[in-house]
């Protein structure tokens, strides 16, 4: 008997399974093709999520265990034949990565700097407007009755929201002013505005020298047709897998990987997918909050990365993935946020078809640019603005988008670190916007951007339960790059 199958035996019996004797065979079918310690282990976890009870091994067991390149198909009782995949070159570009480009200032200094930095910015992008010469420093403003108004443009440092009027304290470089908003229509748009945004006022005093506000609005995105690719090509869309959580859903994740590797149907698009986005929590993390190792299948922070790394080692290699963190992560909690550290996972660093970068990138795929984030800015603006909720992320998203800014509250739930630069400031307009973390799937369009959030492959944990939060898990947005049409695909379901 060869060490390798030996030490397989092991580590089954180890785990509480014993294997039949042709499983056994299976073992020796395959030791030269694959590590036989790896494949015992994967069809453990397998049977495991299965509603099979048994603690026997069997030749079945093995078999769905395998890689999708090793599994064999029967053309004599009519399977069909393999999925051939399209050749289709990649073309992407790296346009923004925060990773080496982060440089923090300590104390008072670093956030004078990140403010300062984000003002210049989102400035810039209104004086894009066709009346923005009119925009005047706070400063300057003639505190006089009349009825034409005077423009300014700031930071939101404050909001009240009263029944009667909301309150919106505006600071820009020159100085700070209070304003109130009464009529209803100005209120609803004070109302959704962000705090720490830019936003420009159109103003009027009144007789006691308040300063009423006739209009209010957000940098924004201009109304524009999106670039779509020359080619048909499909981006597939995930995040937030959560390795290592008792809630992870195995065989619904396995079954993807099957789908991508043209064993579930669909050939017409998965022969065209070229690209596999993630972003972020695709571990469940330790420590991540109080009493987590309850909710832990895996309490070991590399081996939840070793069962990750096993589940992206089958995607097609023609598929190239790019993988972000988020807040389950090991990686610093402050946006923006570096790649996760090659001592967690160095193997995906070494694949040829994976790319890991920071939290937020911008890239472009066959000429098509896509923004993504992890998204945990989303919890302010539904925390913090009437009317939006979990369940349409997509509607958080668009305030985002409109404030031309990724993560615009500071001191909320989501960290900012102090940088030198503000690198969560949309200065390009994406054609597609992704974002997870709130574990459900929305679809949207805003102004000629293509909304997504992704879902997840958890399903619903004590502390959603007790909040009231349902997870849609396993659904994956496939978008075709030629025309942003999205196809929605429930793995979940096909059990």
């Amino acid at each position: 008997m060869q060490s390798k199958i030996a030490k397989a035996i092991v580590e089954a019996l180890a785990s509480g399974y014993q294997l039949d004797p042709e499983a056994f065979g299976s073992l020796l079918k395959f030791d030269e093709k694959i590590d036989v310690v790896e494949l015992v282990m994967k069809a453990v976890q397998i049977k495991y999520h299965s509603d099979d009870k048994q603690t026997v091994l069997t030749k079945q067991d093995i078999e769905k265990a395998l890689p999708p390149d090793l599994k064999e198909t029967d053309s004599a009782h009519g399977e069909a034949e393999p999925m051939v995949p399209e050749y289709i070159e990649p073309e992407y570009k790296i346009i923004k990565d925060p990773t080496d480009n982060i440089f923090p200032i300590e104390g008072l200094k670093g956030f004078q700097s990140l403010f300062r930095s984000r003002l210049e910015k989102l400035m810039k992008i209104v004086k894009e407007r066709p009346d923005s010469y009119q925009i005047r420093q706070i400063s300057t403003l003639k505190k006089e009755v009349s009825n034409s108004s005077q423009k300014i443009a700031g930071l939101v440092m404050n909001k009240k929201i009263r029944r009667a009027y909301v309150e919106l304290t505006i600071d820009d470089i020159s100085g700070r002013i209070r304003t109130i908003a009464l009529d209803e229509a100005v209120k609803k748009n004070a109302t959704e505005v962000c705090l720490d945004q830019l936003a420009v006022l159109d103003l009027q005093f009144s007789k006691r020298g308040s300063a009423i506000v006739k209009d209010v609005y957000s940098p924004d995105i201009p109304e524009r047709l999106p670039n779509r690719s020359k080619k048909e090509v499909y981006a597939v869309f995930t995040s937030d897998t959560h390795v290592g959580s008792n809630t992870f859903l195995f065989n619904a994740f396995n079954r993807f990987i099957l789908w991508l590797n043209g064993k579930l149907g669909d050939d017409s698009i998965v022969r065209r997918v070229k690209y596999l986005i993630i972003g972020g929590d695709v571990v469940d993390g330790v420590g991540i909050y109080p009493n987590q190792e309850k909710e832990l299948q895996e309490v070991d922070i590399y081996e939840q990365h070793k069962k990750f790394i096993q589940l992206i080692e089958q995607v097609p290699k023609h598929i190239k993935i790019f993988i972000i963190p988020g807040n389950h992560d090991p990686v610093r909690q402050a946006l923006p946020q570096p790649g996760i550290p090659e001592k967690y996972a160095g193997q995906l660093y070494h694949m040829e078809n994976v790319v890991m970068l920071g939290n937020p990138i911008h890239l472009n795929l066959h000429g098509v640019n896509v923004l993504v984030c992890h998204g945990r800015s989303l919890d302010d603006i539904v925390a913090t603005t009437p009317g939006l909720t979990f369940s349409k992320p997509a509607s958080a998203m668009k305030a985002l988008l409109k404030a031309r800014h990724l993560a615009p509250t500071y001191g909320g739930r989501t960290p900012i670190a102090p940088e030198q630069e503000d690198h969560l400031v949309i200065e390009e307009v994406p054609d597609i916007f992704h974002t997870g973390h709130v574990h459900t799937v929305d679809v949207d369009t805003y102004r000629g951007t293509l909304l997504i959030n992704s879902g997840t492959w958890q399903g619903q944990t004590s502390y959603q339960m007790n909040m009231g939060l349902k997870p849609t898990p396993g659904i994956v947005p496939i978008v075709n790059l030629a025309t942003l049409e999205v196809t929605l695909k429930n793995f979940v379901m096909m059990e």
